[in-house]
């Protein structure tokens, strides 16, 4: 290989090294060049004398290629100069070779190319031939400042498990509504986070924002509160669904172990089609029930029937859910807050302690559950689904790295991947 072209291919200064044809060495799977360092002029850094001499040689071998493949590195005989005064020796860096380094810029370049893919730092490392830590040192290195984007008018919070180093087991995730890129991720929900970190963004940048989308944790309602007070607050559909179907699966469990009799096609029934009980019953297969052990076919309407008759809490509890299933019927704010009110005022005439505090938490998030369920000026209801379909994404983040609990480095991955994709 031309010597000019192959140092130039890979991003090295040929000036560095003597000018002869390279030795090329077939090794299994690649190939190794061989050049030498040339003996130039060195003045001796510590002591500043002006002529240092040639001490002796060292081969040391520098990775090359980021060929799939194929390995090539560059085996190099450097130059360990001794000075004549105070006799300590030295050896000097090359030009785009750091000291001691063993990956030339070509690879490393190649590798944080690979960083804006998801895979772990295990796959990088092994092909490329070299060490995880190794990746990882580059990874951290490159992603050592990650600066958030700037809020969007209609800012999506929501968290995601993770524990890290530090007391807590969530972050949070800022996401933008309509573009679905995320904001930011901060370390922990608990509160004195939370404050610290929206206290050191702008009144001016907050002040943009027009909604805040979140579920019903009073954190966030605090943060919505004095940090954006002229957004409109919007809690998420599927977290008010979701406390209620909750609520109805408790009772279920419970009519299950207090009223059901043993030895029923009821218990039977409540047993292995538990989740026929939390869907929407016009979308429950029009096929009827067999029993073979009780000889006796039901449809699917009689058998829920017979079911929660069992227990006037699992009765108020399945029908309310299904009333609350159909809110798509109501598109202005003024039918959603008429239909939020009427499902309050029944959860509260049944008497249940548990369905009684699902009443109390719909009316204490009351106008956040209205503007979420009204739909907006472009015919479309404000949701946190693209923050969630943001944690799916995270949750491959995690899986793929086998887990993380530094959270710089958790963060810049997310970043790399979901924040900064469009600046590709």
């Amino acid at each position: 290989m031309d010597f000019n072209t192959a140092l130039f291919r890979f991003g090295l200064d040929s000036s560095n090294f003597v000018n002869k044809p390279i030795n090329q060495l077939e090794i299994p799977g690649g190939f190794i060049y061989e050049v030498e360092e040339e003996c130039k002029h060195k003045m001796c850094p510590f002591c500043n004398h002006q002529n240092m001499f040639v001490h002796d040689y060292k081969w040391i071998e520098v990775k090359l290629s980021s060929t799939i493949g194929v390995k090539e590195c560059l085996r190099i005989r450097r130059i360990r100069y001794r000075c004549p005064t105070c006799h300590k020796t030295h050896c000097f860096e090359l030009n785009k070779l750091k000291r001691n380094e063993t990956i030339s810029q070509f690879v490393k370049t190649a590798i944080v190319n690979e960083f804006k893919s998801l895979q772990s730092f295990t796959s990088i490392a092994r092909r490329y031939d070299i060490s995880t830590n190794t990746v990882i040192n580059i990874f951290d290195k490159y992603t050592k400042i990650t600066p958030r984007r700037p809020l969007p008018e209609y800012l999506c919070i929501d968290e995601k498990h993770f524990e890290g180093e530090k007391d807590g087991k969530y972050c949070v995730i800022l996401s933008s509504f309509f573009t679905g890129e995320v904001i930011d991720v901060i370390e922990n929900r608990q509160m004195p986070y939370l404050d610290e970190y929206f206290s050191h963004i702008s009144y001016k940048e907050r002040n943009q924002v027009k909604v805040f989308i979140s579920d019903m944790y009073d954190g966030y309602a605090t943060i919505k509160k004095k940090y954006f007070p002229k957004a409109l607050f919007v809690v998420d559909l599927f977290h008010v669904i979701k406390l209620l179907v909750e609520t109805v699966k408790k009772i279920r469990i419970r009519t299950y172990n207090q009223y059901c009799l043993d030895d029923t096609i009821e218990r039977q029934f409540m047993k292995s089609n538990w989740k026929i009980f939390l869907c929407d019953q016009y979308k429950i297969a029009k096929n009827e029930y067999h029993s073979e052990k009780y000889k006796e076919t039901l449809s699917y309407g009689e058998i829920i029937l017979r079911c929660i008759r069992l227990n006037p809490a699992f009765w108020d509890g399945y029908n309310i859910l299904q009333e609350v299933l159909h809110y798509d019927l109501y598109d202005t704010y003024i039918e959603a807050e008429k239909f939020v009110k009427r499902i309050v005022a029944k959860l509260n005439t049944t008497g249940d302690e548990l369905l009684l505090k699902v009443a109390a938490s719909y009316q204490k998030w009351l106008v956040g559950i209205v503007s979420g369920l009204a739909k907006n000026q472009t015919g479309k209801r404000f949701s946190n689904a693209i923050a969630e379909s943001n944690n799916s994404h995270i949750q491959r983040i995690i899986n793929v790295a086998y887990g993380y609990r530094n959270f710089s480095r958790f963060k810049a991955r997310i970043m790399l991947l979901l924040a900064y994709k469009n600046q590709r």
